[in-house]
């Protein structure tokens, strides 16, 4: 009897476990490990300090391969993200794939695809909605000659490219190339541990919760707009969870908090783990992200997973939420139907919130399609 053998996958991506400070980059590939990491062989191959920090993890030593969970990780320092040493590392790693989980870093997206073109290699590119409009938008005149320089080239060329959802496909298609090769699979999702029987909800107070970095296409400045507008007798508490990514942007977000009426109350936590953001879920009745674009929206899924609403922009794969009883999604132009929303939340006393929410868990898990998903990806790394 011929004895199969599981796929093997070589991951590039910025950061992995134990860093947790990246959002929706590191979870996707720390859901998938989990997922499917039973059935397929992942090496991965990230950063040796987490998102935005210069310190390498303690206690990891760099340049070995270490059993994290259900894959090989090997951490990689500044002294070696270079394209010859990373194009060593490929011919000697043998793989069925190349797995690039983003698209503009140096070290982790670009001299991997360069390496696995020049060693003929199959690749898959994961863009993570870097080819959005929103974060095409920042940085702009850089991102775009990069991807010029790559299509010039034919650098692209017989690359399998891994879309999240279909407006992402379409992004490829409009960016990349019309002839693109795009397998579309969804994100997997953590299922957050959480104890809803905590919170309770009384009238006129509301626990908001926004897990995102403070950077601008999140949209946490409009976010701050939104509240200005919700007035007394509401209540309202906003967590704010993510890392610093720019500073003046966090600064001016911050004015604009410190300037709220005395009715709304803005916490800025920073990063935290998931067993601190599970915390703050089992706190909050209405999660709230105005955010500019999303491929997947990894905090969004979780919220509603945990059993908390969300309330979001129309720029994300999840819509007509208030047809499914999950909160509500408004264009960015609506200004007043966020803060008319919020204030409507607000006033609800607790058996009128859980009436309004009742089974969010149960609807959300049934929209992530987890069984489908698993043989996607199976298939995809067959």
């Amino acid at each position: 009897m011929e004895l199969k053998h599981k796929p093997s996958v070589l991951v590039f991506t910025d950061w992995y476990l134990p860093g947790f400070k990246a959002g929706g980059p590191i979870s996707s590939m720390i859901n998938m490990v989990e997922a499917i990491g039973s059935e397929v062989d992942f090496w991965i191959v990230c950063a040796d300090s987490d998102y935005l920090d210069s310190t390498p993890y303690p206690h990891l030593e760099p340049l070995i391969w270490h059993q994290v969970g259900l894959a090989k990780v090997l951490y990689l320092p500044k002294g070696k993200r270079r394209f010859g040493f990373i194009s060593i590392l490929i011919s000697r790693t043998h793989c069925n794939w190349i797995y690039i989980n983003g698209l503009f870093s140096k070290a982790f997206s670009v001299f991997p695809l360069l390496a696995a073109k020049r060693l003929g290699k199959a690749a898959i590119v994961a863009p993570r909605g870097m080819l959005a409009p929103g974060a095409l938008g920042i940085k702009s005149a850089k991102k775009r000659a990069f991807l010029k320089f790559f299509k010039t080239f034919g650098l692209y060329r017989s690359i399998t490219f891994h879309a999240t959802h279909t407006h992402e496909a379409g992004h490829i298609l409009d960016n990349i190339s019309e002839n693109a090769k795009i397998v579309t699979l969804p994100n997997f999702s953590r299922k957050p541990k959480v104890d809803r029987t905590r919170i309770s909800k009384s009238v006129g107070e509301l626990n908001l919760l926004m897990v995102a970095r403070l950077a601008p296409e999140k949209n946490i400045h409009f976010a701050m707009e939104v509240l200005s507008r919700v007035h007394a007798p509401a209540k309202v508490v906003l967590k704010c969870i993510g890392p610093v990514y720019d500073a003046q942007y966090a600064s001016f977000c911050k004015d604009l908090a410190a300037s709220l009426p005395s009715n709304i109350t803005v916490e800025w936590k920073g990063p935290c783990n998931a067993a601190e953001i599970d915390d703050a879920l089992s706190w909050a009745h209405l999660f709230f992200l105005p955010t500019l674009g999303e491929n997947y929206g990894h905090s969004i899924v979780e919220a509603l997973l945990a059993g908390v609403p969300v309330l979001i922009s129309d720029t994300t794969p999840w819509s007509a939420l208030q047809t499914y009883g999950l909160g509500a999604d408004f264009p960015l132009g609506q200004v007043a139907s966020f803060s008319d929303y919020i204030s409507h939340i607000s006033a609800m006393d607790d058996n009128q919130y859980l009436n309004e929410f009742q089974g969010v868990a149960l609807k959300a898990s049934q929209l992530v399609h987890l069984p489908l998903t698993r043989q996607g990806y199976k298939s995809l790394f067959a």
